[in-house]
């Protein structure tokens, strides 16, 4: 063996391992897994947000002047 892949003894183990990462990446990069509930709100909110950003560029009134951040953007 290579040492690239783990002993038939060492595969439960290596598989847990495996598995805990891909969960921590995707926290890392996605955040924690949201509620239901959660989900629903920030969809409601991210689209009242870009309602009140398409009336700004329709009016071009600083009334709906509205701030997209990167975050919002990943999230849309």
């Amino acid at each position: 063996m290579n040492g690239s892949v783990p002993s038939m003894f060492d595969k439960v183990a290596a598989d847990k391992i495996d598995e805990k990462s891909k969960e921590l990446l995707e926290i890392f990069y996605r955040g924690d897994k949201l509620s239901k509930f959660e989900l629903d709100t920030e969809r409601m909110y991210i689209s009242e947000k870009l309602e009140k950003h398409y009336n700004y560029k329709k009016r071009n009134s600083y009334r709906y002047k509205v701030k997209w951040t990167v975050s919002d953007l990943n999230r849309f």
